[in-house]
């Protein structure tokens, strides 16, 4: 495999989510993270063989970061082009790598403090329901691992939704972003709101995902 060039695989990553997930409002708050410095992007140049301990590693660093505050990343990507893997392979391997970090960390009496989630530029989808629709939103140019801070999602959740970062109304799209599950009625309600959104533009939606990913092609 010839060298990897890191600033190409930011810059692919950077235009996926200003022309995606930004221009089409799947996650509300991506600008303002990305704006305010929030967001973290590193590029893991590890092979498949080396991706395991580099991903531990990587999640484990992350988790040990200080107590959530203005200068702690919300979001952060790690940023995999070297793996092989195919897209069910490398989400099992996200769940081992994030376990694991998740272990070393509580026995040094750290408490782990992200969601981790797999994102694939071949992350099955199906526009049929909104469950199946999750994976729409996770293709990325590259394999890639989601951190969300666990502070953020717990406001997300909890019953005073900050509008500095998210309307209720638009929820569930930061729910199938980051592959966490949101209970009861209004979750439901608001799934269907998104998959009915997803199908108004969908010809669109298809067309910039499936240009976004086609960088990959042409590295």
């Amino acid at each position: 495999m010839p060298p990897i060039d890191v600033e190409k695989v930011l810059n692919e990553n950077a235009v996926w989510q200003a022309q995606l997930i930004e221009a089409f409002g799947i996650c509300p708050f991506a600008r303002q993270c990305r704006e305010e410095g929030r967001l973290r992007r590193e590029v893991l140049v590890a092979d498949d063989a080396q991706l395991p301990d580099a991903l531990t590693a990587a999640i484990a660093d992350l988790h040990r970061q200080p107590e959530h505050n203005g200068k702690t990343s919300e979001v952060a990507l790690l940023i995999c082009p070297a793996s092989a893997r195919d897209a069910g392979d490398f989400e099992r391997l996200i769940h081992q790598c994030a376990d694991r970090a998740a272990a070393q960390v509580q026995a040094e009496g750290v408490t782990p403090a992200y969601h981790v989630v797999a994102f694939h530029p071949q992350m099955a989808w199906s526009a049929a329901s909104p469950e199946k629709l999750v994976g729409f939103w996770r293709r990325t140019p590259h394999p890639t691992v989601q951190l969300v801070h666990i502070a953020t999602l717990n406001r997300l959740r909890g019953p005073r939704l900050p509008t500095k970062y998210v309307d209720p109304d638009d929820l569930t799209a930061i729910q199938a972003l980051m592959g966490q599950t949101v209970s009861g009625d209004l979750a439901d309600r608001i799934a269907l709101a998104n998959w009915r959104s997803y199908h108004a533009q969908a010809e669109v939606l298809l067309a910039k995902s499936e240009q976004l990913l086609a960088t990959r092609l042409r590295s």
